[in-house]
């Protein structure tokens, strides 16, 4: 016995919520039916055969109250006449702005996951990652189970996209997923946040400078995160090379590093 459930995203009120879902749904147990037709021949033929509960839940993140319809019937005209005939069904509404970082976090499971990841906007935005628990990487490797693992890379390459993250490092990112290699995987994006983060400085021609006299300056804050991203990777092994590239510190600074 199992329950399907559908994930739908919204950033602004969609009226026709209920609508939608009620498509997503039929399409759901469509593909269901199939998927049992083909283990076992014409198994939704029999007077046994019975479909799986399906729950709709909507994630908004918008700063408006929520006012569409959430029940199918109430979207429909003369539903007090012809109720018997009318699907009638109500999607789960999750507010995310009523939930903390750390709210999120205490679940451990990969709804928490899809929902922190769906709460950055930006790139500056991944910074967040380094205020998660210390067992929340151990709560999902545990309950993150193996047979989810494309949905979940799905979702996280749909939401990194969102923020212009290139296929290439969404490729890297969803790969670590697969090996079950969660820690690295939050560290490749805090990787991301720093180039990003960079890159925009310079674009807008931001220089601040370095006590060295580098020619291209780097405020203190992103000099010390640099800093702390390299020390990750050296725990994690990862060539010296590959984190001159990341951080752009230069060699003789991540030799003092492994002193």
């Amino acid at each position: 016995m199992f329950v399907i459930a559908i994930l739908e995203h919204e950033s602004k009120v969609n009226y026709k919520t209920s609508f939608k879902m009620l498509q997503y749904i039929t399409l759901v147990l469509s593909d269901y039916e199939k998927e049992m037709n083909k283990e076992n021949r014409n198994a939704s033929s029999s007077k046994n055969f019975k479909f799986p509960p399906v729950l709709p839940i909507v994630f908004y993140d918008g700063d408006s109250e929520w006012s569409a319809e959430f029940n199918f019937l109430n979207k429909t005209e003369l539903s007090d006449i012809f109720e018997k005939y009318i699907p009638k069904f109500e999607y789960e509404l999750v507010s995310l702005k009523k939930y903390s970082e750390q709210d999120i976090a205490s679940f451990g499971d990969t709804l928490s996951l899809i929902m922190l990841i769906d709460k950055i906007k930006t790139s500056g935005g991944m910074s967040m990652l380094n205020s998660l628990p210390t067992d929340y990487i151990d709560k999902l490797k545990k309950n993150i189970p193996p047979h989810l693992d494309k949905l979940l890379a799905d979702v996280l390459t749909v939401l990194l996209k969102r923020i212009n993250v290139s296929d290439h490092e969404i490729s890297e990112v969803t790969e670590q997923l697969y090996e079950r290699r969660i820690k690295e995987m939050f560290t490749f994006i805090e990787q991301y946040d720093v180039q990003e983060t960079r890159r925009a400085a310079r674009a807008e021609g931001v220089a601040e400078g370095r006590a060295e006299g580098r020619a291209e300056g780097r405020a203190e804050g992103e000099l010390a995160k640099a800093f702390a991203i390299a020390k990750k990777l050296l725990n994690i092994n990862r060539p010296t090379e590959e984190i001159i590239e990341v951080t752009e510190l230069s060699r003789e600074e991540i030799m003092r590093l492994k002193t």
